[in-house]
């Protein structure tokens, strides 16, 4: 799996870890970013081999849930015909055991909506009210429109916008392996 000169360039970092290695030339960079790539690559093997495991154990769980889903239908089904073969007798029987209760519930009767088709047909009616709108700020649109000036953002006509803020500039370190 991770071979010998890999397993090397490991060692010797841990070793100079514990010696407190400083970088002061571009060859101890150099050193350093192989350093770096060979940590890089071991995460990524061991990263493989977990995987490998997860994705065993993922389908092992899968093909059993998937048997007790059947399961589960089949005494759903057994019990769901008992309630309804009691209930031509009793209307309003259930079923209660220490194990669990089977009873019905009613859903009211309701509307289905084609999200689509009802807006299309609200806009070319003309009927606005039924229809939410979402605000949003154009942003790319605001920032040209004006600048901060005293810490405040201020339009080219001089109306100030309040909420806006600056946002100092930063710099982040980037590592290319």
């Amino acid at each position: 799996m991770i071979n010998e000169l890999l397993k090397e360039e490991l060692k010797t970092v841990n070793d100079r870890e514990q010696e407190g290695f400083k970088i002061n030339s571009l060859q101890s960079a150099d050193w350093a970013m192989r350093k770096l790539q060979a940590i890089e690559k071991h995460d990524q093997e061991v990263k493989e081999a977990a995987q490998a495991d997860i994705d065993q154990t993922i389908a092992w769980r899968d093909r059993k849930l998937t048997e007790n889903e059947s399961s589960r239908e089949y005494f759903h089904g057994l019990l769901k015909d008992y309630l309804y073969r009691e209930r031509q007798h009793d209307s309003k029987f259930k079923i209660d055991t220490p194990h669990g209760k089977v009873t019905t519930r009613k859903t009211p009767a309701g509307l289905n909506y084609d999200e689509t088709t009802v807006l299309k047909s609200l806009r070319d009616q003309g009927i606005k009210e039924l229809i939410k709108t979402k605000e949003t700020i154009k942003k790319t649109d605001l920032k040209k429109s004006g600048t901060i000036i005293n810490g405040k953002f201020v339009l080219e006509d001089g109306q100030i916008v309040d909420g806006v803020t600056e946002k100092p500039a930063s710099e982040s370190v980037k590592f290319s392996l």
